[in-house]
């Protein structure tokens, strides 16, 4: 974690993160998608409702991946807040979610089995066809946090951002802030639609509660 913190402050200012997981979508479990923007499943107003009961503070600003199923999530928060008015949301292409290559949008079960036990053996370092490493999507996640999240810690002191993102992408900056191996990403659990608290002070993270 060292090495994501910028300098000390001069005042001690604490900045509360959400990571915030989009909903369910309509493609199913059954099908390996990842970078491919898919549709939200029909029970999307349930779990935005079920998003806002863990969301106790309003955003000054939200960050969030590109695809629909992000956007969408990203826009409702905003317009749902009581500052709805001064809110900034901004896109980020490397909050994406990890990109299976060749794999996308095939059923699991037509991926073949070698094939899948390879890239499963070690994915943080192995590609599926055409597609990323897991420590390629960490990389991207971490320049990404380093330039655009730690100096809103100076910009909006005391203040609270929202970022939607992805499974890949959320359980690959609690390995960060935990200090856990990428290889054990997928030992934390995040369902749809759920929500992780920190927060930074000064240059220290406190995980508040993962997966609510």
């Amino acid at each position: 974690m060292s090495r994501w913190c910028g300098s000390a402050y001069k005042l001690l200012t604490v900045m509360t993160i959400y990571l915030i997981r989009h909903t369910e979508v309509a493609v199913g479990r059954s099908i390996c998608y990842g970078g491919s923007d898919v549709a939200l499943a029909d029970n999307y107003a349930e779990q935005l409702a079920h998003i806002q009961t863990n969301l106790a503070t309003p955003p000054n600003v939200i960050w969030a991946s590109p695809l629909s199923r992000c956007r969408q999530l990203a826009q409702d928060l905003a317009l749902a807040s009581e500052v709805a008015d001064v809110v900034e949301v901004n896109f980020d292409d490397r909050l994406r979610e990890y990109h299976f290559g060749d794999w996308e949008m095939l059923p699991w079960s037509d991926i073949p089995r070698d094939a899948l036990d390879q890239w499963m053996s070690d994915f943080v370092q192995l590609a599926p066809p055409n597609g990323e490493t897991f420590q390629a999507l960490a990389d991207r996640v971490g320049a990404f946090w380093q330039e655009k999240i730690e100096p809103m810690v100076e910009k909006h002191p005391n203040g609270t951002i929202y970022v939607v993102s992805h499974g890949g992408v959320i359980r690959t900056l609690l390995c960060l802030f935990l200090d856990l191996s990428l290889r054990n990403a997928y030992r934390l659990n995040l369902d749809y639609g759920a929500v992780c608290k920190l927060t930074l002070t000064g240059s220290t993270y406190q995980i508040g509660y993962i997966n609510r």
